[in-house]
């Protein structure tokens, strides 16, 4: 019997995961976020109306265009961790796009905060604008 407790001990739930100091709380949590795509092109720009994601919980894909895709890692009601594949990264000051920078894998976004991403392309890409609040 002492050995199953000990077993048990250690586990922790697979939806309670740690981010820095905030814990993922169980089920939706009611934080909204954001997502604005533009997508541009050769012969011009298709600008998206925003995707309005409330409530949100860990697990959610949040974008997914076949090239690029964005899930939540983890959600309370102050932060939103954000897990990215694809070639994503912020647009240097001036609006360009490096192409050597390092594509972000990685969002953390508190309430009120944003990010700007775009696709490290050069003939054709996508720029979304994602905020949290």
């Amino acid at each position: 019997m002492l050995v199953v407790a000990f077993a048990f001990a250690g586990c922790e739930k697979p939806e309670a995961r740690q981010t820095g100091t905030d814990e993922t709380e169980p089920g939706p949590v009611n934080m909204t976020l954001s997502i604005k795509e533009s997508s541009w092109f050769e012969t011009g720009i298709n600008d998206n109306e925003p995707v309005i994601y409330n409530p949100i919980e860990a697990g959610d894909v949040v974008f997914d265009d076949g090239y690029y895709e964005i899930v939540v890692e983890s959600v309370t009601e102050e932060m939103i961790v954000l897990d990215v594949d694809g070639a994503l990264v912020e647009p240097n000051s001036d609006g360009t796009i490096s192409l050597r920078a390092d594509p972000i894998e990685h969002i953390e976004l508190a309430a009120g905060e944003s990010i700007e991403l775009v696709s490290q392309t050069m003939d054709a890409g996508i720029r979304l604008i994602i905020a949290a609040s």
